[in-house]
């Protein structure tokens, strides 16, 4: 169902950058020197369950696989949904005019044209992640309060400080954590690559009021960003408080 509506106003000139990735599904960097973390668990849980009671079923076309499926893509679409809503809310109160996601065309494919191997596990989060839907589906929630959704490049935004620019692919020492070298910096390493495509238009587009590499800039938010988990019956709530949402 498509409905044409006056563009809005956007709700500022910020812009905001998101990673989006597998243990965290989307990473998100605000230019108010703060970030937020969605974790992807949810998904991953659906992923493993649902692939192995449909296996079980005897006709993999019969009634039971078909529910099976349907249900689980229901679960799915109510995530991206959930997400894309509680991220276009954060924006807005935020003055975020324009979001920065990241392109990840060819993040099953390696430098040589042929597919990753991310592992057993990897290899089905990976194929079962639906990226570009989610994407589509905030650029539509984006574009009712005015915000613009631009996809920029992800070349190199893992590995380079998004503090002090050096590039080194041995500075991400662990899944979720970044250390620089050069600047001594510790933080949350997708939270790293949200700040990185959330400076790169901002460089592109030569905007003044946006903190620029090698800004003396504190990482406390970019080593504790907040943690949004997500429940069926009551969406994305603080880490903390979820338990709350619980009948």
């Amino acid at each position: 169902c498509k409905d044409e509506i006056e563009t809005p106003t956007a709700p500022g000139n910020e812009t905001a950058g998101i990673d989006l990735g597998i243990s965290n599904f989307a990473a998100v960097a605000y230019s108010t020197e703060d970030a937020d973390l969605y974790p992807g668990n949810r998904l991953k849980q659906d992923g493993y369950y649902f692939p192995k009671e449909i296996a079980k079923c005897d006709n993999s076309g019969g009634e039971r696989a078909t529910r099976l499926h349907h249900k689980w893509s229901e679960r799915r679409t109510h995530f991206f949904h959930s997400l894309a809503k509680h991220i276009v809310q954060r924006c807005v109160e935020k003055s975020v005019g324009r979001i920065n996601v990241g392109d990840l065309e060819g993040v099953r494919k390696d430098e040589d044209g042929d597919s990753k191997n991310w592992g057993r596990h990897g290899n089905l989060d990976l194929h079962g992640w639906a990226f570009d839907r989610f994407t589509s589906i905030l650029t539509y929630k984006a574009k009712v309060e005015g915000i613009e959704v631009v996809e920029v490049s992800e070349r190199d935004t893992s590995k380079t400080c998004c503090v002090c620019g050096r590039e080194d692919d041995g500075q991400r020492v662990e899944r979720g954590l970044y250390v620089c070298e050069s600047c001594d910096a510790a933080f949350n390493a997708d939270v790293n690559g949200a700040e990185n495509i959330r400076l790169g238009i901002n460089k592109e587009s030569n905007s003044e009021s946006a903190p620029g590499l090698g800004r003396d800039r504190s990482t406390g938010w970019l080593a504790q960003p907040g943690v949004y988990l997500y429940d069926l019956s009551c969406g994305f709530q603080p880490q903390r408080e979820v338990v709350d949402c619980k009948p």
